[in-house]
């Protein structure tokens, strides 16, 4: 009975079932923007309060949001290490793009071969779950090693951290196909390449979006890692450059920049699932 009730639970639409505990109940938009207003509220609040003159913390280790947020005026007004704050996000998101866009290149019909053909999974699939452990930091001196320290090594270095992602969830995409959908194409006389064209990949459209998701999430994290690479610009190369001068506020900026970006990207993800594979959403409101 439990178990009955906590599956009605999570498969009940939004506002659904309001016999349900205020805490229980999946919110509505106005209420989930409600809601995180709030939170971000309080936390704004507790960072004044700590950070005030007779706080707990030291500015030392934590400046106040008022400082913070000069810091990030006197990044937009003048450059910073020789570059304007524009500058700097579009050296970020160059290196972390190009790594993106080259994994996906060789990860995604990687994946999908993998979960189609069980040959090319045999022979791919162990090198993969060996890889897949392995930190892209760890990958940083084989980076210098074998393409210096330019832009190309950074790239290599998001490329390490995007293409697990891009491969292991385009063949869990293509390999979760309900087998009726490829007998039934199968039935009606279609061929190899129209099954996997038309039927698998058009079907695992939503999972493999949702991979390219999960890849540019892990590409966004490895920012500040791959521009250890003597960069000379980039929101990375600010944050540490700021850590080693104690520029706590300029530190704070740069961080809440790649925050912000990466929720930007998330969100920009979710509404392209929404677009190339509507049914999805209507699917899992259902």
């Amino acid at each position: 009975m439990a178990a009955t009730a906590s599956a009605r639970w999570f498969d009940a639409a939004p506002g659904a079932d309001r016999t349900l505990p205020f805490w229980r109940r999946e919110p509505g938009r106005a209420q989930w923007l409600a809601i995180a207003f709030a939170s971000l509220a309080a936390m704004l609040f507790a960072w004044f309060a700590l950070t005030r003159p007779d706080g707990l913390i030291s500015p030392l280790f934590l400046p106040p949001p008022s400082e913070v947020w000069e810091a990030f005026v006197r990044l937009l007004k003048r450059p910073y290490l020789g570059s304007t704050l524009g500058q700097h996000v579009g050296a970020s998101l160059g290196i972390v793009l190009g790594g993106w866009l080259l994994a996906g290149a060789v990860g995604l019909p990687l994946g999908i071969a993998m979960g189609w053909w069980p040959k090319v999974r045999w022979l791919a699939f162990p090198i993969f779950q060996i890889l897949r452990p392995v930190p892209p930091l760890a990958w940083i001196p084989l980076a210098i090693l074998w393409l210096g320290i330019g832009d190309s090594a950074r790239i290599f270095v998001v490329f390490i951290a995007a293409i697990v992602p891009w491969v292991m969830n385009s063949m869990q995409a293509v390999d979760s196909i309900d087998g009726l959908l490829v007998r039934a194409a199968m039935t009606l006389g279609a061929s190899d390449r129209q099954i996997l064209t038309r039927v698998v990949c058009r079907t695992a459209l939503p999972t493999l979006v949702a991979g390219a998701r999960i890849a540019l999430g892990n590409a966004w994290t490895t920012l500040v890692a791959a521009e250890l690479l003597a960069a000379t610009a980039g929101l990375g190369y600010i944050a540490l450059n700021a850590s080693r001068t104690l520029e706590i506020g300029i530190l704070l900026v740069a961080m809440a920049i790649i925050g912000v970006l990466g929720a930007l990207f998330s969100i920009g993800m979710q509404l392209l699932t929404r677009v190339v594979a509507p049914w999805s959403r209507a699917g899992s409101s259902a």
